[in-house]
């Protein structure tokens, strides 16, 4: 008898492991977004900043899907690698060799709305850190949709919000780099 009731009891307890284990992995599948997930979006901002105050066009890039639609305002739209990579050849072209220019987000907000799917809102600055008068350039909003791929979480639409009021009057740097 004190065997069945140690067999059983093991049984029920197993139960309710496995039973655990496939509603966790069912929530993750359903639009739960993981810390790794939430740290891998964090860097895909981290490339896209990156990329564009480096000039590093490949980095920019990756952090979008292949098929990806990236917005500035009203200013204008390009739609898949092609066009992405055209635009940031002539966004890079101006530029003076002593270009110091940096983003910075933040306010993150980053809600599962899918499978594998999530949307962001994130505030960006901009600033010259060798101005004599340290100063913000720009300031915006990025309305974003995330996609997880076979190669991890890319960014498969990016709104690109300029304020109206920051600094520059709204015109995003990176459709109107300065010459120094």
């Amino acid at each position: 008898m004190r065997a069945l009731q140690i067999l059983l009891t093991g049984i029920l307890i197993g139960s309710f492991g496995v039973f655990g284990w496939v509603y966790a992995q069912g929530n993750n599948s359903s639009g739960v977004l993981t810390g790794s997930d939430l740290a891998e979006i964090h860097h895909l901002h981290s490339q896209y900043n990156q990329g564009t105050d480096f000039e590093n066009a490949e980095l920019w890039l990756n952090a979008f899907t292949e098929d990806a639609i990236f917005r500035i305002g009203d200013y204008g739209e390009w739609i898949g690698r092609e066009q992405m990579t055209e635009w940031r050849r002539q966004s890079f072209a101006p530029r003076s060799d002593n270009y110091t220019y940096r983003h910075w987000n933040s306010s993150w907000v980053i809600t599962p709305s899918g499978d594998g799917e999530a949307t962001g809102r994130i505030y960006w600055l901009a600033f010259d850190p060798t101005a004599e008068v340290l100063a913000i350039s720009d300031t915006g909003v990025y309305e974003d949709i995330y996609v997880k791929t076979a190669n991890g979480w890319r960014i498969k639409q990016r709104h690109a919000h300029p304020d109206d009021r920051s600094p520059e009057g709204g015109q995003s740097r990176a459709t109107s780099p300065r010459n120094r």
